[in-house]
């Protein structure tokens, strides 16, 4: 079943925020990610609780970038790490600490870029991933000095993984067939389709393709 993964755009006003996401959560979109890179951790708890209230309420799930802290302490459905923030030793010792909890409640995923060795065999001491995240597939406004293939063959993840895989960086309307067709269910999506007039295309375009 293809879907859109929808990851928060950094720096954008808060109540609009909640307003889109009440949006597109009534066009059927159910998998967001709060992302957001200038706020102390408290306020970051304060809004990601108002965020969990309005996805929740509408059958949609909440997951945390960077803080599997703040994600356990409002009850999110999970958090997003990348590697640097897996070995930060801040996280590690919290998911140390409450690894039984983590790997029963929470959907926990990892950013891998295009690196072969991390998608075969991610870190799995402590938890286990329920999804890696690869790209980014173009250039992104989001993450600046990425990695990204221009030439290489962006399905070849799927062939060596049997982990769900989330394609990342810099989708949009434009391009998103060319990554589905490669065999990837679910596309991740931040600017490309927040604040977008083209929202209802985006999924009418990927309920044709279900």
């Amino acid at each position: 079943m293809k879907s859109i993964y929808a990851i928060t755009p950094s720096g954008v006003n808060f109540e609009k925020l909640i307003k889109e996401i009440e949006k597109m959560l009534s066009m059927g979109i159910k998998l967001f990610q709060y992302r957001e890179k200038g706020l102390s951790e408290e306020q970051m708890k304060i809004n990601a609780s108002i965020m969990l209230e309005v996805i929740n309420k509408n059958n949609g799930k909440l997951i945390i970038n960077d803080s599997p802290k703040i994600a356990i302490e409002i009850g999110a459905d999970g958090f997003h790490l990348g590697m640097e923030d897996y070995l930060n030793s801040k996280n590690l010792k919290f998911i140390k600490e409450h690894k039984d909890m983590i790997n029963s409640d929470y959907i926990k995923g990892l950013s891998c870029k295009w690196d072969c060795k991390l998608i075969k065999n991610p870190p799995e001491d402590l938890i286990t991933w329920n999804y890696l995240g690869i790209g980014a597939f173009f250039k992104s406004e989001t993450k600046e000095n990425v990695s990204f293939l221009e030439d290489g063959d962006k399905s070849f993840p799927l062939s060596i993984t049997s982990k769900p895989l989330v394609a990342i960086g810099g989708i949009n309307y434009q391009n998103m067939d060319s990554v589905l067709s490669l065999g990837y269910e679910t596309i991740a999506m931040s600017k490309g389709i927040f604040f977008k007039k083209d929202v209802e295309n985006i999924i009418k375009n990927l309920n044709e393709k279900n």
